[in-house]
């Protein structure tokens, strides 16, 4: 662990409880010791020193920060909606590879009673964070539609089994959309005309595919 996430990180003084007091008293840290804290917002490194130490909680003072900055990438990835755990499962992958937004949509294939839960998002993220060292993490988007998503992105390119086979390069400067499970539909294939292949022999689940374009375009 890289550091720990605090919301109040900044603050004169934190408590460490709970789940991150167990960390720590599991690492056996002792009064004196110094932690490293964000609050993955304002990209400061703060550090605390322990002054005490009970049997529920602990008691951090500030002693200094750091400007921290990751150089995270402009890439941005849309995924139609798949299994929520699939999604879930993959978004710490994408987080440590630095991708900057993910934009989830319902396509037509897409299961609809799929509901994210967005908090509990941010929990796997933050963690991540913490494993990885990432200062501001990954962005995500929802749209309940194509269409919506049309709204405010127009330079979207479909991943399908037609097209122009995909040129990876650093500088894409189109947003790559990965389709569900049962590929695109004839209605979300008009909406979006344009699309590229893969240069794969085989079949890729959706959540192969993502992280494959991901990893290549920023590792």
């Amino acid at each position: 662990m890289q550091f720990l996430y605090s919301n109040d990180a900044c603050n004169d003084s934190i408590i460490i409880k709970d789940d991150q007091f167990l960390h720590l008293k599991a690492r056996r840290v002792k009064i004196g010791d110094e932690i490293n804290i964000r609050n993955l917002k304002d990209e400061l490194n703060y550090v605390y020193e322990i002054s005490q130490i009970s049997k529920k909680n602990m008691l951090l003072n500030l002693k200094s920060s750091q400007k921290v900055s990751n150089l995270v990438s402009n890439l941005s990835i849309a995924w139609s909606i798949v299994d929520i755990k699939i999604v879930e499962k993959t978004l710490p992958y994408l987080n440590e590879m630095g991708l900057k937004k993910l934009i989830l949509v319902y396509a037509e294939f897409s299961q609809k009673n799929f509901k994210f839960d967005i908090n509990r998002c941010e929990r796997i993220l933050i963690s991540s964070c913490e494993q990885c060292g990432r200062n501001l993490p990954l962005e995500i988007e929802i749209y309940p539609s194509i269409e919506k998503m049309l709204e405010k992105y127009k330079n979207i390119t479909r991943i399908d089994f037609n097209g122009e086979s995909l040129n990876l390069q650093k500088d894409i400067n189109e947003i790559l959309f990965i389709g569900p499970e049962g590929g695109f539909s004839k209605n979300d294939i008009e909406k979006i005309p344009k699309s590229h292949s893969l240069n794969s022999n085989f079949i890729l689940r959706s959540q192969t595919a993502i992280i494959g374009i991901v990893g290549k375009l920023l590792l």
